[in-house]
């Protein structure tokens, strides 16, 4: 049973239907902030306590919180009906700047960090000087790669798009909050939740899936360039061009070019380095694959409710996709989860948006940025209104 909270007052709960609000709507992505959407009569008993920015909106599922955001905004219709938009707690550090530094083991700054691991708490320490308690975040757990940092300069961007450029677009890893004993952990995890018991199967709870190839932001070549407008034509080992390309991209796609700046490495033999790795994310298109499955948590307490960042194994022989009980390598992420809080036979569950071989658009057996889509039902009527209850 969901229930959401305005600063620890009830606002939803569906066993007093004073203290009910409508179409609710609950996003959770990785590495976004997340959002809450819903209705609330003007005869709600709390209906004026909601604060714009001020305000702290939890949504949890049987004492288990699955959501803690902030009111953006709110409207009005004719009926006076309040519609509220919420963004989650990640968007706190949109509201702070990260101050002119330069970290790194070549600033001139005396004891700055220099590694990736001591620049993010350094980033921390800096947004919680700009806010209150309750938007202020420690770090937690941090086990990506800890590498070192030569330079690299912050002016005046928000935190956010400080953390998103040159630790999220870097890096393989999650921000993710965790909630102990009255603190906000800010932990930056290469796997974000847990190794899910629940499989998703064709035949028992798969109900409709949709899957996509997308190739908008794939490049087969870049232009790399780092400070004071340096290349990689003179670095060591390299043809002496100023690209950097990859000839089996090239082969599969044709020659797409983007320049990319590097703006804190001055050395050509580290651009080149950092290129390579830029360029390895790009040449493959990014899959996705969007589905509809009921939760069999709801129906069965020993199975474990989808959560984002969860492996989960998917099998579906007609789609292409069939992952091997116990062999985690098979397993599909949870990287965006809809919940539909009134109905939950309506929400959807995105798995991936990873980035496989260059083959891939051949293996699920349709052209890039074409989309399929199929509708399965075999669970039955009475089990689908089980759930909605």
């Amino acid at each position: 049973m969901y229930r959401v909270y305005c600063d620890g007052k009830v606002l939803h709960d569906i066993r007093d239907p004073s203290y009910t609000l409508r179409s609710l709507k609950l996003t959770l992505e990785l590495n976004k902030t997340g959002s809450f959407s819903f209705e609330i009569l003007p005869t709600h008993p709390h209906a004026n306590g909601i604060k714009r920015l001020s305000s702290i909106i939890t949504v949890e599922q049987d004492d288990e919180v699955l959501y803690i955001g902030r009111p953006t905004t709110d409207e009005q219709d004719f009926q006076l009906t309040g519609q509220v938009t919420c963004e989650g707690e990640l968007a706190y550090l949109l509201d702070t700047v990260q101050e002119k530094h330069t970290y790194g083991s070549q600033s001139a700054e005396n004891g700055e960090a220099d590694t990736n691991r001591k620049i993010l708490a350094k980033m921390v320490e800096m947004h919680n000087i700009q806010v209150g308690a309750e938007k202020r975040f420690t770090c937690g757990i941090i086990d990506v790669d800890e590498e070192p940092v030569k330079m690299l300069t912050t002016n005046f961007e928000s935190t956010w798009n400080s953390i998103d450029t040159n630790f999220l677009q870097k890096y393989d890893g999650y921000l993710r909050i965790r909630h102990d004993r009255g603190i906000n952990y800010l932990d930056y995890v290469k796997r974000y939740g847990r190794v899910n018991n629940q499989a998703i199967r064709l035949g028992e709870n798969l109900l409709d899936i949709q899957k996509s190839v997308k190739t908008e932001d794939v490049r087969t070549a870049i232009i790399p360039m780092g400070a004071n407008n340096i290349t990689v034509a003179n670095a060591t080992g390299h043809d002496g061009s100023i690209y950097v390309r990859d000839s089996e991209a090239i082969k599969e796609y044709g020659w797409i070019v983007e320049k990319v700046d590097f703006s804190d490495i001055n050395n050509p033999d580290d651009l080149l380095v950092e290129a390579k790795k830029y360029l390895a994310k790009r040449v493959k298109p990014t899959v996705s694959i969007e589905l509809t499955a009921v939760d069999l948590s709801l129906l069965d307490a020993d199975i474990q409710a989808f959560r984002l960042g969860d492996l989960v194994p998917l099998t579906s022989d007609i789609h292409g996709v069939s992952s091997t009980i116990g062999d985690v390598n098979t397993y599909y992420p949870i990287s965006k989860i809809v919940l539909d809080l009134e109905n939950p036979t309506n929400s959807k569950i995105t798995l991936g948006a990873t980035r496989p071989t260059l083959s891939s658009s051949l293996m699920f057996g349709f052209n890039s940025d074409r989309k399929e889509s199929v509708d399965i039902q075999e669970l039955t009527k009475e089990d689908i209104d089980e759930i909605c209850v």
